[in-house]
């Protein structure tokens, strides 16, 4: 009942799947009044994700743009909910049924990082709205919960996939069975090394990860006791972005194409010219580091016992320890032009003239017209560690005809959160292939920069020069009542939550002059480090999330739901350095902030926690068509909610100043749905998400389209299998246009993926997977920026989906 996954696989497609996630855990999908949905492992390899972002994009009602890269650092919406600033704010990715870090949109440390797909997966869980804002903690959007074989089933497999067209080999593996009476085991994980698709000439991504659990049956058949263990050494490229070409008229743009020498979906701006940068480190000297994407360094032991009194009262305890730390090192791109760059001040100089730093050109001028001048961005995490444990009793009860379940439980997470931040300022080549740095100089010849690199920790002011460490403590009593009879269903739960907040965060002080090069003293770059404003965080904040729910079964294949929500997630480590936080470590209020008294210049009590308000309309049926059988989930939505938090970078504040406050409301209406149709060798799978998403930004009139939401977006897996022998599979993703800020629209587009796979003896398998089929330039990142809309074509930059690439697996199973 709580993670047996076996059985879970072996009906990838049915509703009577029981749901784990966020739930009261004996019920099955047909039969709650939540809408859920569960993907087992082989539709997900089906599907040829690149990144955990790509498998979010099969679930019904999370919109996430999927070009985030294998490192991670995607913008999760739920629901037509959309992001403000990045991460999954109303997002909870889950391991086994706990989190792997407390808050979805850490600076610099989504959640996305932590967790990654691979065969110890059965199957993936999701629980949109409902339930997710009441079981579980800061995740009024959605749980996502990645479930572990345990192998009570034995058996296992060892795959070999390479790269065809491209530098990539990973080996993945698992096994798992007995080891004696009611006792049994499930290890596995991947080892990984590559230049990946994108082309890069140096290993980028570079991991290995290994997962497993040890099962101990009790003698009722029912208690159990399991151990969870992880160890993860990851690191994986996060796409950055590329110029593009289009068409721009009547504020749409059409007709996205590559950009010449720098074609996003086979080129990246990482390069071997640029696989390290000094750093200015958090003890004053210079520190030489590489720009590898996002680096993981994770270990967890945790356990789950479950304990069934009698036919009654079941005990349920999750516990989990983990170790974590890790770093966030890339090129971010920006387009400008040359002439942007000749005559402006730079270490208090002014720029005449460019020249190669290094590369083929080293030392002769630049004369390009467009170059590349965004930062080159490391930050350390120095520790994201956390406890947390999850307690439950639940006990059932005969009401006359119908049966009562009550549920009780407290949930405690303790999380650190200590970084450092360096944000250097860099200048290079506007290219895809291996950019080379540019140094500055200005008209008597002197050097203004050193290997490319203008600022050390100041590219986005004294906000962003940060060094934390901070603590995060939430503790969660909650509980749930859950009426079942013949034909309906009833539940309700409420939580109440207690967030305390600790530590310090202190900003960027001064800039100052530093000599990069011992061989040259008088080569002065300008400098900050954290030395600047100190927040010392003090304070608490308690709120009351519910949700009430009823089901209708009208037969037993057709229920009925309805069901209304309201869920708050609290504002962490985003408040900070913002002027929220008062002299004496507790939140402003908004007459100390009008004030400006006791350090405040913001109101931090009013937006410390985001409240989301769901209402839900929704239908579950199966049945049978053309011999085979379908099953289809659709729900109708309606929500809202308010944010206000602090942005760090220069790309979505007014006047193109990094660190500002952005105040938002949201509100969205639409539909999500998901279905299945097996018909033999015929599995069909598809899902679809509508949003009328509409934003409200502070002293606006009225609201306006939600920036980056598309109306539709879709996901469809169709494959047939042979006789056991051959399966082909194909896969296509798409969406409709999106508008940026300033409400320009970009077209949609949809990509195709292809799969042949071949079993020429028992057990063995031969594959070939084809991604982005058509070599499609489908620019759905992370926010598209038009550039420059004056000249034609138009100069667009965004992140595309990696064109085509074709890889080659062996698989043995046993």
């Amino acid at each position: 009942m709580a993670q047996d996954n076996e059985e879970a696989a072996a009906d990838p497609t049915g509703l009577d799947i029981i749901v784990v996630t966020a739930s009261v855990g004996n019920q099955t999908q047909i039969e709650s009044s939540i809408s859920v949905t569960s993907i087992d492992d082989s539709i997900i390899q089906n599907f040829q994700p690149q990144s955990e972002a790509e498998i979010f994009r099969l679930l019904p009602g999370i919109q996430t743009p999927g070009t985030s890269g294998p490192g991670g650092n995607a913008n999760i919406a739920v629901r037509g909910l959309p992001v403000a600033t990045g991460g999954a704010p109303f997002v909870q990715l889950q391991e086994d049924g706990l989190p792997m870090v407390l808050f979805g949109d850490i600076q610099f440390g989504n959640n996305d990082y932590w967790s990654k797909f691979d065969t110890t997966t059965a199957s993936v869980e999701a629980v949109r709205g409902g339930s997710a804002t009441t079981l579980a903690s800061q995740a009024p959007g959605a749980v996502i919960n990645y479930i572990s074989h345990t192998g009570e089933k034995e058996g296992g497999l060892v795959q070999l996939t390479k790269g065809v067209d491209f530098n990539d080999t990973k080996l993945d593996f698992r096994y798992g069975g007995g080891l004696g009476e009611g006792l049994y085991f499930h290890v596995g994980g991947y080892f990984q090394r590559g230049k990946d698709p994108l082309g890069v000439d140096y290993t980028i991504n570079d991991s290995i990860q290994v997962k497993g659990n040890l099962t101990k049956e009790f003698d009722d058949g029912a208690s159990f006791l399991r151990l969870f263990f992880k160890v993860a050494d990851t690191q994986g490229i996060n796409y950055t972005g590329a110029p593009a070409l289009a068409n721009f008229a009547n504020g749409e743009v059409s007709d996205i194409r590559a950009f010449p020498g720098f074609d996003g979906r086979s080129q990246t701006n990482y390069s071997i010219y640029n696989q390290e940068q000094l750093i200015y480190n958090r003890d004053g000297v210079f520190e030489r580091v590489g720009i590898n994407g996002i680096s993981t360094d994770q270990q967890y032991i945790g356990a789950q016992l479950h304990w069934e009194f009698g036919d009654n009262f079941t005990l349920d305890n999750r516990a989990r320890y983990s170790d974590v730390s890790g770093r966030f090192s890339s090129p971010f791109l920006n387009i400008a032009t040359r002439g942007s760059v000749i005559g402006s001040t730079v270490n208090g100089a002014t720029v005449a003239q460019i020249r190669y730093a290094n590369g083929p050109s080293a030392g002769q001028v630049f004369t390009g017209a467009l170059l590349d001048n965004n930062v080159n961005v490391t930050t350390n995490i120095r520790d994201l560690g956390a406890f947390v444990n999850d307690l439950v009793l639940a006990g059932e009860f005969d009401v006359g005809s119908m049966l009562l379940t009550a549920r009780g439980g407290f949930f405690y997470m303790d999380q650190t959160i200590a970084m450092d931040w360096h944000v250097n300022r860099s200048t290079r080549e506007l290219s895809g292939d291996n950019p080379a740095q540019l140094d500055l100089y200005d008209a008597a010849g002197n050097q203004l920069t050193f290997q490319g690199i203008s600022g050390y920790n100041n590219n986005w002011g004294n906000c962003c020069a940060r060094d934390y460490d901070l603590g995060y403590t939430n503790t969660a009593p909650y509980a749930q009542l859950v009426l079942d009879g013949d034909l309906f269903n009833f539940d309700a739960s409420v939580r109440f939550e207690r967030v305390a907040a600790s530590g310090y965060t202190i900003a960027g002080g001064n800039t100052f002059l530093v000599s990069p090069d011992p061989s040259r003293p008088n080569l002065r770059i300008e400098a900050m480090t954290a030395n600047g404003a100190r927040e010392q965080l003090d304070y608490s904040r308690s709120y009351t999330s519910w949700s009430v729910g009823g089901l209708f079964k009208a037969s037993s294949d057709l229920s009925i739901f309805a069901r209304a929500s309201r869920g708050g997630r609290f504002n962490s480590d985003r408040q900070t350095v913002g002027g929220k936080i008062a002299n004496d470590g507790s939140l402003c209020t908004g007459a100390e902030a009008l004030a400006g008294t006791n350090g405040c210049a913001a109101d931090g009590v009013t937006p410390s926690v985001d409240f989301v308000n769901q209402y839900e309309l929704g239908a579950k049926a199966r049945g049978g068509l053309g011999g085979g059988d379908w099953t289809a989930e659709l729900t109708l939505l309606k929500g809202d909610f308010s944010q206000s938090t602090f942005e760090l970078s220069a790309t979505r504040c007014p006047g193109g100043a990094g660190g500002c406050i952005i105040d938002s409301e949201y509100k969205s209406k639409g539909f999500e749905f998901f279905g299945t149709y097996r018909n033999g060798g015929l599995l069909f799978v598809a899902n679809a998400t509508y949003s009328d998403a509409q934003r409200k930004l502070s002293g606006a009139a009225n609201f306006t389209k939600a920036p980056f939401i598309p109306d539709l977006s879709y996901s469809l897996s169709a494959s047939y299998d042979f006789a056991d022998i051959v399966t082909l599979g194909l896969s296509a993703t798409g969406q409709t246009s999106v508008v940026d800020d300033a409400l320009r629209e970009y077209e949609g587009k949809t990509t195709f993926n292809a799969s042949l796979r071949v079993s020429p003896l028992d057990n063995l398998e031969l594959g070939v997977n084809v991604y982005n089929l058509f070599n499609t330039f489908d620019l759905r990142g992370n926010g598209a920026t038009l550039v420059n809309g004056g000249v034609s074509p138009a100069i667009v930059s965004g992140t595309p989906v990696p064109g085509r690439n074709v890889s080659a697996s062996v698989r043995l199973t046993f």
